[in-house]
């Protein structure tokens, strides 16, 4: 009888030793294994501006002079709150500039038209905008102006334009994106604080960013013209 005993003593501690074991490896999983299969965004912040490492988009300064911007940097990737993220950076050698471009999305959707509410956050020296779908935008401007009101609150700082020309090229369903600065110029993505600017980022979701306009007049803009 002692000698059972013993044996299913020992058989109820293996069992819990056993179920502790698994207890303590479930909680260390990586959440992404449980949000999605695969990290890459989809839809409009993936396909906006054919952004490719390595491609290059010829520019021109309202000053005149020609140069380029380089795609140097694409990252893919989810973090443990089952978040989306696609960062792009585009980069010129001379003069320097950087524009950086962030995306965050959901893992999940409830329905097709979520995926239209998806923005890009556009850094650009002192300058911050928020990017919305044109598709979406549209619709949105479109339902506005039907019942007369002059805006509502999360189209404020956006405007729709059917066709515009820029360095000799047209572009059709061009959004407008109203800027706002930071109180420094763009260090770090600690900085939060930002005030009214009278910058506008003016990008279709094929070719993505057209032209930037900054508060003391000058811009940088798209030129495909001799491209």
């Amino acid at each position: 009888m002692m000698k059972f005993c013993t044996k299913s003593l020992l058989l109820i501690c293996s069992t819990l030793g056993l179920l502790c074991a698994c207890s303590e490896k479930s909680t260390t999983e990586p959440n992404f294994q449980k949000c999605s299969d695969t990290s890459k965004i989809k839809g409009y912040q993936a396909d906006f501006g054919g952004y490719k490492e390595g491609k290059t988009i010829p520019f021109k300064h309202s000053d005149g002079y020609l140069f380029s911007f380089a795609v140097t940097d694409r990252d893919n990737f989810i973090d443990d709150a089952c978040q989306k993220h696609l960062n792009t950076t585009l980069e010129s050698a001379y003069p320097i500039y950087s524009i950086s471009l962030s995306a965050e999305t959901t893992t999940f959707y409830y329905n097709e038209d979520d995926k239209l509410n998806q923005s890009i956050t556009v850094k650009f020296g002192q300058y911050i905008f928020s990017l919305r779908n044109p598709e979406r935008l549209e619709k949105e401007l479109a339902l506005i102006n039907a019942d007369g009101k002059d805006s509502l609150a999360y189209v404020r700082d956006s405007s729709y334009i059917e066709k515009m020309e820029i360095n000799g090229v047209a572009y059709a369903d061009v959004a407008v994106a109203k800027g706002r600065k930071y109180e420094q110029p763009y260090k770090s993505d600690y900085q939060t604080k930002t005030v009214e600017s009278s910058a506008k980022l003016y990008y279709q979701t094929k070719t993505g960013i057209l032209k930037i306009e900054m508060e003391d007049g000058s811009y940088i803009a798209i030129n495909e013209e001799d491209d």
